[in-house]
């Protein structure tokens, strides 16, 4: 299991120090694993409304909703997210930490226009719905006797390099910064072989910080139409955008007793920002078979987005006489194109008359037909055949099952809903990337207006690098919580 694990891993830390380009399988699973979070109303019934209809979020899971509306509707929802972390590393590195973010979960607007033949109405929209958060704050402490610096003075000697010139042009992102900083050096006995300056240390105290920022969301144009009160049809057209940033800072401090260093400490740094936009094309339908039963069908295309990566790393060094040296590594840049997988939406809705309802969602994604392949107008000549064979390979159909229900006492809405995310990783893995989601909401409902709150809660789990090489890894317990408040008024 630690050998598959440190696959894993490695290819997470590939993609932070290549050369040429720093995508691979695991940045198309980041953009292809939507979460849709929207208004308050959605978010407390666990994001069931596939047979529902009538709610801004809804229309980024089944547009076939859009018909169902039979006024005007305008909404605006403020969401607030607190994300805490607890880490465990295999060499029992504990650590918490946390990260608050605010942004926009939901804006949209709805005009609903009067129809005839057979058709009730017909309804066209513009909004925005928030799809994926980022934002989140890990930080792992402990101490080690495989100090990081192994991994560079490795790389150079594995490549057989001898010349600092080569070193530089080889590996720019790596072992040069800590070449250049007098970290890695070439060894006594030997010149035409390297070591590093924590070679016979131990206890060292070692510290990494992750920090993520940013997330998805979609604008989304719409039109669709109500059939006889029976049967509701939309389609959607998404423009989704892109905005992530990834900061790691890892620190090693040799013990103030360590007499076999002259070195206190060094820091690495590594940065990557990747944006970039994205299209796709939802329908759905909702068809009321009887007073109290609804079925609802959606088809999401994959979302293909145009994305820009940028990268680079530092590295401080500081000797115990306090002087410092730093090196930083060219700006990487790089444009590649993601195509992530369809979408299949099945959903049954029970409305208990005027009192309440219940809505069940069926999701179906085969993550292993998503791709990555380079920007056309990128000319580095990457070949992304490896990485997609790994998608298909260790990807495979996530269900996704979301449950919400609404009681109504006037004026007043009480909700709550769950959301079971499946893995998209093979089980062969032994790891779990599923995750719960629990919500609960209380509204008001008036003539003109309404005004909806709901608390969500979202655990998963992740596994995080500390030294790959070194198969040192952290398992990570996440708790996302949001609130989110949602105003709007139908006219």
């Amino acid at each position: 299991m630690k050998i598959i694990k440190k696959i894993i891993l490695v290819c997470i830390l590939v993609a932070i120090h290549s050369k040429y380009k720093a995508q691979n399988e695991f940045d198309v699973l980041r953009y292809s694993d939507i979460e849709h979070f929207g208004d308050a109303r959605f978010n407390a019934m666990g994001g069931s409304f596939g047979a529902l209809g009538a709610n801004m979020s809804s229309l980024s899971i089944n547009p076939g909703g859009l018909g169902v509306y039979k006024s005007s509707d305008f909404s605006f929802t403020p969401a607030f997210h607190l994300n805490a972390t607890e880490s465990k590393s295999s060499s029992n590195n504990m650590g918490t930490d946390g990260k608050l973010n605010f942004h926009i979960g939901n804006i949209g607007l709805v005009g609903a226009f009067n129809a005839s033949n057979g058709w009730k109405n017909v309804n066209i929209t513009i909004g925005y719905n928030r799809i994926s958060n980022f934002n989140s704050a890990i930080s792992i402490n402990g101490k080690t006797n495989n100090s990081f610096l192994g991994t560079y003075a490795n790389e150079i000697n594995t490549a057989g390099i001898t010349a600092g010139s080569d070193i530089a042009n080889s590996f720019p992102f790596s072992a040069n910064l800590g070449y250049q900083t007098y970290l890695i050096n070439p060894m006594i006995a030997d010149s035409t072989k390297f070591d590093h300056v924590f070679k016979d240390s131990k206890n060292i105290k070692q510290i990494t910080n992750i920090e993520t920022k940013g997330g998805m969301g979609e604008t989304y144009f719409g039109i669709g139409g109500n059939f006889e009160n029976k049967l509701y049809i939309g389609a959607t057209m998404g423009i989704t955008t892109v905005r992530y940033e990834y900061n790691r800072m890892y620190k090693e401090t040799a013990e103030e007793s360590d007499t076999l260093t002259e070195f206190k400490s060094f820091t690495v740094n590594d940065f990557v920002k990747t944006s970039g936009s994205g299209v796709n094309l939802k329908l759905g339908l909702i068809y009321s078979l009887t007073d109290w039963f609804r079925f609802g069908l959606a088809f999401h295309t994959p979302t293909y987005y145009s994305l820009s990566d940028n990268w680079d790393t530092r590295v401080t060094s500081e000797d115990k006489l306090g002087d410092k040296l730093e090196e930083r590594s060219p700006l990487g840049a790089f444009d590649y194109v993601v195509t992530t997988p369809y979408r299949f939406i099945t959903s049954g809705a029970f409305i208990v008359n005027n009192h309440g309802v219940i809505n069940v969602d069926y999701e179906i994604v085969d993550y292993a037909t998503a791709r990555l392949r380079e920007d056309n107008n990128f000319s580095s000549g990457a070949d992304f055949t490896i990485e997609n064979q790994n998608i298909k390979t260790n990807f495979q159909t996530a269900h996704n099952i979301r449950v919400g229900t609404e009681w109504r006492l006037d004026p007043f809405r009480f909700r709550a809903g769950y959301r079971f995310m499946g893995d998209p990783i093979k089980s062969s893995f032994n790891t779990d990337n599923s995750s719960n989601i629990y919500s609960f909401g209380v509204g008001i409902k008036q003539e003109g207006y309404y005004f909806d709150v709901a608390y969500l809660l979202k655990t998963y789990q992740t596994q995080v690098p500390i030294v790959a090489d070194y198969n040192d890894f952290a398992s990570v317990n996440l708790n996302d919580h949001y609130i989110t408040f949602t105003l709007g008024f139908r006219f």
